[in-house]
């Protein structure tokens, strides 16, 4: 059966979602935006609903493991500017950075550029018609 046009460009916009809830709310967006647009027509089209339960599935792991992240590193700024202030230096002063508290920063980065990618493949392949699984995806939404 072919699907509608309406049908494939709601099924693109649902993938982009993540990315353009993002850009408006960095803190959760993501997952707002992708859930908002497949709310809104997921009892329109069965393609819809399966790729919006697809892409909000695919962005709460993205939220998930940014929040894991973002909690670690937090948690090494923390050790590392008590550590400094009780060691008697002033790391503003002295910029001595920690690597490990940038490299947890890169992995958010990381992160954020997976989710540009397959939200991007994603899209190309629902504007086509065909139905996209994400690789990496945390099944909450059935």
């Amino acid at each position: 059966m072919e699907l509608q046009k309406d049908d494939r460009t709601w099924g693109t916009l649902v993938h982009l979602g993540g990315i353009i809830g993002h850009a408006l709310f960095a803190a959760g967006g993501n997952v707002i935006g992708a859930l908002v647009i497949w709310l809104l027509k997921k009892n329109d089209s069965a393609f819809v609903d399966r790729e919006g339960k697809e892409a909000v599935n695919f962005q709460i792991t993205i939220a998930i493991l940014s929040l894991i992240v973002n909690i670690i590193n937090g948690i090494r700024w923390g050790f590392w500017s008590f550590t400094r202030v009780f060691n008697g230096s002033n790391p503003w002063r002295n910029h001595d950075w920690n690597f490990e508290f940038f490299s947890t920063v890169a992995l958010v980065q990381i992160l954020w550029v997976l989710n540009l990618v397959f939200s991007i493949l994603a899209a190309v392949e629902a504007n086509k018609g065909k139905n996209y699984r994400y690789p990496v995806s945390w099944r909450v939404v059935k």
